[in-house]
């Protein structure tokens, strides 16, 4: 009898030992496969680096209820970033604007990305929209100089009100990054022919 009401109690404790792990399990985002073509910049990009403030260097996919309590920055329980934001956007970056120029050879100039906010923002308990803001340099091939430099803030709306939807909008937002930075970089080499010099490595 004493044995039985052991192996009755052992069997409880790992059901209910058991029972949280199967509640906790965490759902992992990031940008999902890239579709479309990249837009060739007019002149040759070598890589996109991204660094992020310091409150982004974590996997916490992150949200704010501007509507309840907008001085507090929260993280959903059940889901995670696959990769740290500066990861999975550089990523992202390298695939269209590096990888898609039809005439890519692995020289030319580097943009640098500073990643100053990436969150989801609650203006009502079914509303969002992703906030990204980041600043972009241009350096030339070799050395640290800024050739030029360029702000960004995007805002898109979350198609659902949860982490999903905020990675959904994040994919979105990625994507007007890209092409910002590509319309960016084509008005450079318009109004100022002389980067395309400096990138190519003739000047």
């Amino acid at each position: 009898m004493r044995m039985l009401c052991l192996v009755l109690s052992l069997f409880l404790l790992a059901a209910c030992v058991g029972n949280p792990s199967r509640q906790q399990e965490v759902v992992r985002h990031d940008l999902g496969v890239l579709s479309g073509a990249g837009s060739s910049p007019g002149f040759p990009i070598a890589a996109v680096a991204v660094r992020a403030a310091p409150w982004l260097e974590t996997t916490d996919q992150a949200y704010r209820l501007t509507y309840a309590d907008p001085l507090r920055r929260r993280a959903y329980a059940e889901s995670r970033w696959a990769a740290l934001p500066a990861e999975l956007i550089e990523r992202f970056l390298n695939r269209r604007i590096v990888f898609g120029q039809p005439d890519f050879v692995g020289a030319g100039c580097r943009i640098e990305l500073m990643l100053d906010e990436l969150e989801q923002r609650f203006d009502a308990p079914t509303t969002s929209v992703i906030v990204l803001e980041a600043r972009a340099i241009l350096h030339p091939p070799r050395g640290h100089a800024q050739v030029s430099k360029r702000a960004v803030a995007i805002r898109r709306p979350a198609p659902t009100p949860n982490a999903h939807g905020g990675a959904e909008a994040t994919r979105a937002a990625a994507e007007a990054l890209a092409d910002e930075i590509g319309v960016w970089l084509g008005a450079l080499s318009r109004e100022r022919p002389r980067i395309a010099d400096i990138c190519s490595g003739a000047g």
